[in-house]
């Protein structure tokens, strides 16, 4: 279950790693800093799946990790193809913190769900 988490990670990272490029950043530092910027909720979802013990920890981790990077990557192409405006790089720089919040929502909430359902 784990190794599904980790390819949804990797595949959301490099997808969000392309709109970084898409985006061209000005520089080499700005682009450094966008892409650990963006990759970071990825790399916290990772750090999750690493460290979940029980089984039903690790399928609540994967659906967040699903949920999270599913909803990250439809909000950056909304941004950035869909409905582009100039407060699009503001949008960009806040993507992280929605995932943040989510996950700080969605982690606790799926673990108690599938809690309640294992036992």
């Amino acid at each position: 279950m784990r190794a599904v988490g980790y390819i949804v990670l990797t595949v959301a990272a490099s997808i969000s790693l392309v709109f970084v490029n898409v985006l061209k950043p000005t520089s080499l530092g700005a682009a450094a800093f966008l892409s650990t910027w963006v990759i970071l909720p990825y790399a916290a979802l990772a750090a999750t799946l690493m460290f979940s013990a029980k089984r039903a920890s690790k399928v609540a981790n994967v659906i967040v990790a699903v949920l999270v990077a599913g909803g990250g990557l439809l909000f950056l192409a909304d941004v950035i193809f869909l409905r582009p405006d100039p407060q699009g790089g503001i949008a960009v720089l806040f993507t992280p913190i929605y995932q943040a919040l989510a996950i700080a929502v969605l982690l606790p909430t799926c673990q108690w769900l599938l809690g309640k359902v294992s036992t």
